[in-house]
């Protein structure tokens, strides 16, 4: 009986600083989460009150004037309108070709042993660490010999250069923990080694597609500099350029400009709702494989 008691007041003891480190935790977070949405909030804020409040010192935090003015003016605006079907346009030229071609790469570099395997898996992480404000220039020199100076398709080339590379790596990690002996069944069964890969190997690789695809369309939609370097008329920009026009030398836009921040994410903020799950999934698969 003497002995039970202090193994009760262990256990007991135990389960007291695991609630204790629980509730840490979960206070740390909840306070992160505050953080991280504070400015979110804030620039929700903005866009729904005249421009005339925003100014005001000491700042209020709800809106003594509710209005949808800044939401109106942009969404019945054909040059603003004209800005989101770019940005669409270019982010999903890129995605689509990104992943097209990195699946391709990478079942390549999965599946089969060259010469200079490895030196081109290193080239591929090489380039992930390159500074990209140093290829401004070269790129610039680029399309204007090309002639593609100020369109959509030099910001496609451009992006593809980024994103390509990491598709390949994250594609060809996913690929190597898929068996090769579904797609030797399904050659056996009659499939050419094409139509093995679309019927095996890219359904059981959704995961790692869907959170390529997410980083791909992200890194598109959110690009800056390459955009001001490459674009000059108001019929190509996209929409980082348009957010950045509303920011004058002694007069700025505010509310309109955070109303196009809004509009700008909500895209990203439904994406990572629904697909969270299938991008960590696709980020983590393979992270252990060489």
């Amino acid at each position: 009986m003497s002995a039970a008691a202090p193994a009760l007041g262990s256990g007991l003891g135990l389960i007291g600083r695991r609630r204790l480190f629980n509730a840490s935790a979960y206070t740390l977070l909840i306070l992160a989460i505050i953080v991280m949405c504070f400015p979110l909030a804030w620039m929700f804020s903005v866009s729904v009150r005249p421009n005339v409040e925003v100014m005001k010192m000491p700042p209020d935090w709800i809106p003594q004037i509710f209005t949808l003015e800044a939401y109106e003016k942009i969404l019945t605006s054909p040059r603003y309108l004209r800005v989101f079907v770019n940005s669409v346009s270019v982010s999903l030229a890129v995605t689509v070709m990104s992943l097209f071609l990195g699946a391709m790469a990478a079942y390549a570099l999965a599946r089969f042993k060259f010469i200079g395997h490895r030196t081109v898996l290193m080239f591929l992480i090489t380039t992930q660490m390159f500074p990209l404000v140093l290829l401004c220039i070269p790129y610039f020199r680029i399309f204007i010999s090309l002639g593609l100076y100020d369109t959509l398709v030099a910001l496609v080339i451009v992006y593809l250069t980024f994103t390509l590379p990491f598709c390949i790596l994250m594609l060809r990690s996913y690929f190597l923990n898929i068996p090769r002996d579904i797609e030797e069944a399904a050659m056996v069964d009659g499939c050419t080694r094409i139509g093995a890969i679309f019927r095996t190997l890219v359904p059981l690789s959704w995961p790692a597609f869907i959170g390529a695809g997410l980083y791909t369309f992200l890194l598109a939609w959110n690009e800056f500099l390459f955009a001001v370097v490459l674009i000059e008329s108001w019929a190509n920009r996209v929409l980082t350029m348009a957010i950045y026009s509303l920011l004058a030398e002694f007069v700025t836009d505010w509310n309109t400009m955070m109303a196009f921040s809004a509009l700008a994410s909500l895209p990203l903020v439904l994406a990572f709702i629904f697909l969270q799950k299938y991008m960590v999934q696709g980020m983590t698969a393979g992270a252990l494989t060489s």
